[in-house]
C-alpha cells in the first residue's frame, strides 16, 4: 500500500499535478516506479477527463478525488482562456463561466498525445518523453476571426453614452457588455471546433522524481510548458 498523493498547483497557471510517496506504509522503500503511466495518468485526467483503477491506484486517490481534480484542472484552464481572451470573470454570470467551461471540457478532450517509455536518470529520477500534436483551434480564432468579432462587437455598443446612465444603469451595462463579450468568444470557439486541425508532432521531456517530501512529481514547469503546447493560445 502506497502512501498518500498530493495535489499542487503550479504559480504559472499549470494543471494539479499528482504525486506519490516513496515509501510504502510498511516502511519499505518502492524501488520501482511506473513514470509512463504516471505521466499519461496525469494527462488523460487532466485533458481526458477519464482515469482507470489502475491510475487511481498508482496515485493513490478515490474515484471522487479524480473527479475533483479533473474539475480543478478545468478552472485552471478556464483562467488562461480567460487571460488570452480578455474574459473579466468578476462580472460573468455563473451561466456565463459554465458555458466557458463545457466549451473548454469538449476541446481538451480533443488533446493528442503519446507518452514514451521513462527512462530512469538513477534510483529514483525518470525522464519521460511526451510527443504532442499541438492543436490549433485558439490560433484559428486568433489569426482568423477575432477581429472580425471584434469590430461587430463593438458596433453594437457603439451608440451608448455613459454620461446618459445612472450608476445603476451603467453597472448593468458594464455587466451585460461583459457576459456578451464572453458568450460571444464562447460560441465563436465553438463555431470552429468541426475545423480544428493539429500542427506537426512536438516533443518535450519532462522530468518525474521525488520532492523534499518524498513524492513522485512532474515538476510545476514541465507540466506548464506540456500544457502550453498541447493547447496553444
Amino acid at each position: 500500500m502506497r502512501g498518500p498523493a498530493i495535489r499542487r498547483w503550479g504559480a504559472a497557471g499549470a494543471a494539479l499535478v499528482l504525486s506519490l510517496s516513496l515509501t510504502a506504509c510498511q516502511g519499505e522503500t518502492i524501488t520501482a516506479f511506473d513514470a509512463t503511466a504516471y505521466v499519461r495518468g496525469v494527462l488523460d485526467e487532466t485533458y481526458k477527463g477519464t482515469w482507470d483503477n489502475a491510475f487511481l491506484d498508482l496515485v493513490d486517490l478515490t474515484d471522487g478525488e479524480a473527479q475533483d481534480a479533473y474539475e480543478a484542472s478545468l478552472n485552471e484552464e478556464y483562467r488562461r482562456f480567460a487571460y488570452q481572451f480578455d474574459l473579466n470573470d468578476s462580472l460573468l454570470t455563473e451561466e456565463t463561466r459554465q458555458s466557458a467551461l463545457d466549451l473548454l471540457a469538449e476541446v481538451s478532450a480533443k488533446a493528442q498525445y503519446t507518452v514514451q517509455k521513462a527512462v530512469a536518470l538513477d534510483d529514483t529520477r525518470y525522464a519521460v518523453e511526451v510527443s504532442v500534436r499541438p492543436m490549433d483551434l485558439f490560433i484559428q480564432v486568433r489569426e482568423d476571426a477575432l477581429a472580425d468579432f471584434q469590430t461587430q462587437f463593438a458596433e453594437q455598443y457603439a451608440g451608448v453614452d455613459l454620461d446618459d446612465l445612472s450608476a445603476e444603469e451603467r453597472t448593468n451595462l458594464v455587466t451585460e457588455y461583459e457576459n456578451a463579450w464572453a458568450n460571444g468568444i464562447v460560441e465563436l470557439c465553438r463555431s470552429r471546433l468541426g475545423l480544428v486541425n493539429y500542427r506537426d508532432v512536438e516533443s518535450i521531456l519532462v522530468m518525474v522524481a521525488p520532492d523534499d517530501d518524498g513524492l513522485y512529481t512532474m515538476g510545476d514547469n514541465d507540466f506548464s510548458n506540456l500544457s502550453a503546447l498541447i493547447l496553444p493560445y
